[in-house]
C-alpha cells in the first residue's frame, strides 16, 4: 500500500532582489496510511513553508523546485492550479493556526460547511444540510440547527476552531495538514481539541501531518516526529524514541528548554537551544547546524553533505552519530532564585470589570445592555521582586484585570502602591506600573526604529535625561534584554519574534517601573525562545527588584517564572497558593483540571488527565452557586448549585473556594506518577 504522503529529495527556493534563497531541502519524509507525523522545530525552521508547499499555497515567487510531493500516487508538484483546486479540501485539507482568519467574517458556519460540501461532493441541497449538521455534531458542538447559523464573531475561539475541524473532516480527505492549531487555545481547550482529533482520527483513519512548537503536544498526539531546522530534516523516529533519548545535538537543545512537571523535584533550569539562524544562501555547508552545534569537529563533521541515514530506529543527520557516538545532551542550568521580598508593594481589593453598561442613548430608547461581568470582586497583593502568575481558561477574566490594573478600563474597587492608593489612569501609577503585550507585531509602531521606540518612555517618565544620555540608556536597554546596542537603528519589521518581545521587554524597563504586567507574553514563542524570554525576567528581577504579574496559559512555564499562582474562573480567583503547592493535593477541582491538561515531554512522570464537561457559563449570568458546579467532576450535589462555597485555608497562604472539605481535597490521588530508578514514587 502507497503512503498517504511522500516527499523524496525536495527542495525550494524563493526569487528576491537581493538573489535566491534557500527554504527547504533535501527534505525526505513519509506518512504512513492512519498515521500522524508530528513536524518539530523552532520558529524559521520552515516547518509552515513545508506545510504550504504541500498544498502548493507557495507565498513568494518560486526560484527553483526540486523533486517530489505524492499524495498517494499522485505528485503534486506537477498539477496545475485548477488541479490543485479540486483536490485541496477533497483529497488534502488544511487546519490553520488562527480559526478567526480562516473563517470569512460575512459568512455563516452553515455557509463555510454547505460552501466546501457543493463544491467537492455530489450530495443535493438536503443532503448538503443534513452533512453538515452532521459535522457540527460529529466535533461537539451543541444545538447544531443553532450553530450553522452563526457568524464566526458569535462563537467562542474553541468553538471557531471546532469548526475548522468540520470543514477539514468534511469531505473524508487522505491528509489533514495541522498548521498550530492549539497555539492560541488554553490547556483545557486544546486538550479537549486534541481528544476530539485523536477520536476522529481513529474513526476515520485519515492521515495528518501536525505541526507545532508544542513539543508535549506532539508527544501526546503523534505516532511519528520529524525535527526540522534550517529548512532541512536532522532527526526523525517514533515519538518516544526521539523524545526519550534524542541523539541529534539540535533535538537535545529542544528538548533542554521544555518544563517538565519533575522540575520542582529536580532543580532543574531550563536551557536555551542557543542555535543560530540557518544560513540560506549561498553554498551550504556540509552540516547546515555546524554553526550553532556544541559538538562540531571540522575533520569529521564537514567532510561530506551530511544527509538523514538509518541509524538504528530512526532517521539522523548527523556524520558524528553515524559514527555510532552518543553525544551528550547540554546540562540544564541552575535555577534562577526568586528575588522575592517581604514588603507589600501593591494592593488590590474587591477589584471588579463589567462590560456592556448602556449608553444614554440606549437608556432613552428603553434598550436593555446584557452586562458582562468579566472580574468579580478579586484582592490579592503583591512583594517586591515577586511574580504572581493568573492561570484560567480563555475568558475567565485574565486579561481584562490586566487591562484594569494597566489603566486601560474602567473598574470598581482600590488599587493601592506602597499603602497608598493610587488610580491606575493616573500618572504616578503609570510611571510605576507597565505592561508588556502579548504580540509585539500589535503594540510595537512597525514606522517607528527602535530608537523611537524605547526614547518615547524615557522622555515621559525620566524628563531628566538630555539626548545624549537618553541615546546611552537606550544601548544600555537592549543589552539589558541581550539584544547588541547597534539595534537601535532597526525597524521591528526586521527582527524576529523573540527579538521583538525583548523590545518589548525594553520598552517596560524605560520606565524603571516597579510593576510590570505581561499579558501572555510567550504564547506565540517557542520552545528555546520562551526559555530564553523567562530567564531574562527573573534576571530583571532580581536587578530592579521590580513585580510581575504574569498571565499565561502555558501551565508548564509556572515552575520557572511564578512563585504565587492564582487560579481565575468566571471573573473569580477560585485558588491562590505558592507555585510549590501546585505539585500535590489539596487542588481546586478547576485547578486540577487545568494541571492535568498540560502536555509534556517528561521521561520522568506520567499524567493523570481530568477531562471537563460543557464550557464556561454566561458571564452575564448571576449563578446562586458555585461557578464552577456545573462542569465540576466532583459536584456535591444541591449544595454547589445553591450556596456560594466558603474560602477554606488548607495551610497559610493557600485559598480555595469550594464547598469540599480540604481534607477531601487532600485525598485526591496524585496528577503526576514520578518515576525513580528503583520505584514510581507519587507527588506527595
Amino acid at each position: 500500500m502507497t503512503n498517504a504522503l511522500t516527499l523524496r529529495d525536495y527542495a525550494l527556493y524563493y526569487d528576491t532582489p537581493t538573489g535566491p534563497v534557500r527554504i527547504l531541502d533535501d527534505v525526505f519524509l513519509d506518512i504512513g496510511r492512519g498515521e500522524v507525523l508530528g513536524l518539530v522545530g523552532e520558529s524559521g525552521s520552515a516547518k509552515s513553508s513545508l506545510a504550504n508547499a504541500i498544498i502548493r499555497d507557495l507565498p513568494g515567487k518560486v526560484a527553483e523546485e526540486r523533486g517530489s510531493i505524492r499524495l498517494g500516487d499522485d505528485d503534486i508538484t506537477t498539477l496545475s492550479e485548477a488541479g490543485m483546486v479540486g483536490m485541496r479540501g477533497r483529497r488534502i485539507a488544511m487546519v490553520f493556526q488562527n480559526a478567526a482568519t480562516t473563517l470569512d467574517p460575512v459568512q455563516t458556519l452553515g455557509d463555510h460547511l454547505l460552501e466546501t460540501l457543493e463544491r467537492h461532493t455530489s450530495l443535493g441541497r438536503e443532503a448538503r444540510r443534513a452533512r453538515a449538521v452532521e459535522l457540527i455534531e460529529m466535533v461537539g458542538l451543541p444545538d447544531p440547527d443553532a450553530m450553522l447559523a452563526r457568524y464566526p464573531h458569535e462563537v467562542s475561539g474553541g468553538e471557531k476552531q471546532r469548526v475548522v475541524l468540520a470543514l477539514a473532516f468534511a469531505c473524508e480527505p487522505e491528509l489533514i495538514l495541522f498548521d498550530e492549531p492549539t497555539s492560541a487555545l488554553d490547556a483545557t481547550t486544546a486538550a479537549t481539541l486534541l481528544d476530539l482529533f485523536r477520536e476522529l482520527q481513529a474513526r476515520t483513519g485519515v492521515s495528518a501531518l501536525f505541526i507545532s512548537h508544542d513539543l508535549g503536544t506532539v508527544a501526546d498526539i503523534a505516532h511519528r516526529v520529524a525535527v526540522i531546522y534550517g529548512g532541512r530534516i536532522v532527526e526523525e523516529g517514533p515519538v518516544e524514541t526521539v523524545f526519550g533519548a534524542p541523539k541529534h545535538p539540535y533535538t537535545q537543545a529542544l528538548l533542554a528548554s521544555l518544563p517538565r512537571p519533575s522540575d520542582a523535584r529536580t532543580g532543574r533550569g531550563l536551557a536555551t537551544s542557543g542555535a543560530k539562524p540557518a544560513p540560506r544562501r549561498g553554498e551550504m555547508p556540509p552540516c547546515i547546524f555546524a554553526a550553532s552545534c556544541p559538538h562540531h569537529t571540522p575533520e569529521i563533521c564537514d567532510a561530506d553533505r551530511v544527509r538523514p541515514r538509518d541509524i538504528g530506529d530512526r532517521h539522523i543527520a548527523c556524520a558524528r552519530v553515524a559514527r555510532g557516538e552518543n553525544l551528550p545532551a547540554p546540562e540544564a542550568p541552575p535555577v534562577v532564585a526568586s528575588p522575592r521580598q517581604e514588603s507589600v508593594l501593591l494592593e488590590v481589593g474587591a477589584l471588579g470589570v463589567t462590560y456592556g453598561r448602556p449608553t444614554l442613548r440606549d437608556r432613552l430608547r428603553g434598550a436593555e445592555t446584557p452586562l458582562v461581568r468579566a472580574v468579580k470582586g478579586v484582592t490579592f497583593s503583591l512583594r517586591r521582586g515577586e511574580t504572581l502568575a493568573l492561570v484560567g481558561e480563555s475568558g475567565c477574566g485574565k486579561s481584562s484585570l490586566a487591562r484594569a490594573l494597566s489603566g486601560l478600563q474602567d473598574f470598581s474597587g482600590e488599587t493601592r502602591l506602597d499603602g497608598a492608593p493610587v488610580a491606575p489612569r493616573s500618572d504616578a501609577w503609570r510611571s510605576r506600573v507597565q505592561t508588556i503585550f502579548q504580540n509585539p507585531d500589535s503594540s510595537l509602531n512597525p514606522r517607528h526604529s527602535l530608537t523611537t521606540i524605547l526614547e518615547r518612555p524615557l522622555r515621559l517618565f525620566r524628563p531628566g535625561l538630555d539626548r545624549k544620555a537618553r541615546a546611552a540608556e537606550i544601548a544600555q536597554l537592549l543589552e539589558r534584554v541581550h539584544l547588541p546596542a547597534d539595534y537601535a537603528t532597526r525597524y521591528p519589521h526586521q527582527l524576529s519574534g523573540g527579538e521583538k518581545q525583548r523590545v518589548a521587554i525594553a520598552r517596560a524597563l524605560a520606565a524603571e517601573p516597579d510593576v510590570i504586567i505581561c499579558d501572555e507574553i510567550t504564547s506565540g514563542l517557542d520552545a528555546a525562545v520562551q526559555a530564553a524570554i523567562v530567564r531574562l525576567l527573573r534576571e530583571i528581577q532580581k536587578e530592579t527588584g521590580a513585580a510581575l504579574v504574569f498571565i499565561t496559559h502555558d501551565l508548564g512555564i509556572l515552575r520557572h517564572v511564578a512563585d504565587r499562582v492564582a487560579v481565575m474562573y468566571l471573573g473569580e480567583m477560585v485558588e491562590t497558593c505558592e507555585t510549590s503547592a501546585l505539585d500535590a493535593a489539596p487542588w481546586h477541582p478547576y485547578t486540577e483540571a487545568l494541571l492535568s491538561s498540560s502536555h509534556s515531554v517528561d521521561p520522568d512522570s506520567e499524567t493523570r488527565r481530568v477531562r471537563l464537561a460543557g464550557s464556561l457559563p454566561k458571564r452575564t449570568e448571576d449563578l446562586p452557586g458555585c461557578p464552577f458546579a456545573s462542569r465540576c467532576p466532583r459536584h456535591l450535589g444541591p449544595e454547589c448549585d445553591r450556596q456560594r462555597p466558603p474560602r477554606r485555608t488548607p495551610e497559610t497562604g493557600h485559598d480555595i473556594l469550594c464547598h469540599i472539605e480540604p481534607e477531601a481535597l487532600r485525598a485526591v490521588a496524585p496528577i503526576w506518577q514520578f518515576k525513580t530508578t528503583k520505584t514510581t514514587e507519587t507527588a506527595r
